[in-house]
């Protein structure tokens, strides 16, 4: 108990070191000034925006200090009129639902800088929540800079944010209707799922084509298999040997053309997207040959799908070849760029890049004891798009694979998956950002180094308690 308790005293004296630390003599340098004298707060809802302008301004204008304007386009534009006859720089609110979206623009046109604040990082005066006083508490705040603004992509990012979220949407509408599918032919003892992986795939695409067009012979519905199928046309006789129901057959025709239609939007967005892409500026102009990463070429089923050259597309985009991390492939670029951008420079280094995706701790110390030294629950794309590599690259033989099997039997999966990402998520930084390419040194080179590092610790620990270290050769 008292080794523990050691151990967590040096941690918070180590983390209190980081931190800066104020002095007596420097006490005047610390006092609240004024960081946005032509500042305003909104607050946003679904029928009505409260503004706050500064009451100096307000006073030297003879106006009232907090206005109300309707949630419709002209009392947006309205409030924009007043905001630049007001002489207002810099604008304060909060990321309420969507709202916040369409005023953001109009100011943003107007030459207004927005800074975009989620609720979680201030609170209001307890007692004291009406939109009145919201909007002035929000205007307060950002009198004094104390309001630090959420990262908000350009204009081509943000539209590629949208597609891409709406095509995680699809994606999973598509998933109930294949559910649905695969319980109206349980339902019909078809156990076409005991036999194949994909129901939606080639072979099972056929067969319930086949069905729906009124065949029932098992035999016949199991010729349609394509050669590649693991399963023999036995077998899949064998699961096609059903009990057919009318409302069953009716459920599944219905779900399927479902799934076909929104099969359909996926193929029209997946164009849409490819066709943003090609607008954006490109960093390299002329096709490089890139290095071969030695990952396969084959592409997944919820991959774009596109007649263009993806990972070429990316590459001249980006100025670097991000496919050679390990794990990484287009579509996880595509869904990770489109969260945090192309521009690195928003963010100061690759720490406070994973920060944001929220794989590093965050420490609480109170009384010298570190009460909690959780990652923040931040709800990320970007974020998920990382987590998803993690078990394809915990089978590999990388130096971040090796990372990982190293780490999970001590602090268990979930906290090693978070540390692996963050790992990541630094090279992906530092390859974007400084355009080099990523060197992978293997898991044998890993290993060396792992070696070399637990040999230095015992002769460092062997010297300071005056031990002498003794090799033992196995016989």
């Amino acid at each position: 108990m008292e080794k523990k308790s050691s151990n967590k005293r040096e941690e918070v004296i180590k983390l209190l070191q980081k931190q800066k630390v104020r002095d007596v003599r420097d006490l005047e340098s610390y006092k609240l000034s004024e960081c946005h004298p032509a500042s305003a707060g909104i607050d946003l809802g679904s029928e009505e925006l409260y503004v706050a302008i500064n009451p100096a301004i307000a006073a030297e204008m003879d106006m009232a200090t907090v206005h109300r304007f309707a949630a419709f386009t002209n009392d947006l534009l309205a409030c924009r009129d007043l905001l630049v006859y007001c002489g207002v720089k810099t604008v304060a609110m909060e990321s309420t639902s969507v709202y916040w979206t369409t005023i953001y623009f109009i100011l943003e046109e107007a030459g207004i800088e927005v800074c975009l604040v989620n609720p979680k990082k201030f609170r209001m005066v307890p007692g004291r929540k009406t939109d009145i006083t919201d909007c002035q508490w929000l205007q307060t705040l950002h009198l004094y800079g104390l309001l630090r603004g959420s990262f908000h992509p350009p204009h081509q990012i943000a539209m590629l944010r949208s597609y891409m979220r709406e095509r995680d949407s699809i994606i999973r509408e598509r998933c109930t209707f294949v559910q649905r599918m695969q319980k109206a032919m349980v339902k019909m003892n078809l156990l076409l799922h005991n036999v194949i992986d994909d129901i939606t795939g080639k072979t099972g695409t056929l067969i319930i084509t086949g069905i729906l067009n009124g065949e029932r012979d098992p035999k016949r519905l199991a010729a349609l298999r394509d050669p590649r199928c693991k399963k023999s046309e036995a077998e899949i006789t064998e699961a096609l040997t059903g009990y057919y129901k009318e409302d069953q057959l009716y459920l599944l025709k219905i779900n399927y053309q479902s799934y076909c239609f929104f099969d359909r939007q996926l193929c029209d967005l997946d164009r849409q997207i490819t066709k943003l892409l090609k607008h954006f500026p490109r960093k390299k102009e002329k096709k490089e040959k890139r290095p071969d990463n030695g990952k396969s070429s084959s592409k997944g089923k919820n991959d774009i799908r596109t007649t263009e050259n993806l990972e070429d597309l990316l590459f001249h985009i980006l100025g670097n070849d991000l496919s050679t991390l390990p794990g990484i492939r287009s579509n996880a670029i595509l869904q990770i760029i489109s969260e945090t951008g192309i521009d690195m420079s928003k963010f100061p280094d690759a720490h406070h890049y994973a920060s944001y995706l929220g794989f590093v701790p965050h420490n609480k110390i109170t009384g010298g004891h570190v009460i909690s030294a959780k990652t923040d629950r931040i709800k990320s794309s970007a974020a998920q798009a990382y987590r998803k590599l993690i078990p394809s690259i915990s089978q590999t033989d990388t130096a971040l694979g090796a990372f990982y099997r190293r780490l999970a039997p001590r602090i268990g999966k979930a906290q090693a998956i978070i540390a692996t990402c963050r790992k990541l998520a630094i090279l992906f930084y530092n390859t974007l950002a400084y355009g080099k390419a990523y060197m992978e040194h293997g898991e044998l080179l890993y290993k060396q180094k792992q070696e070399d590092w637990e040999r230095r610790k015992l002769l460092n620990l062997a010297k300071k308690y005056n031990l002498s270290l003794v090799a033992i050769n196995d016989e």
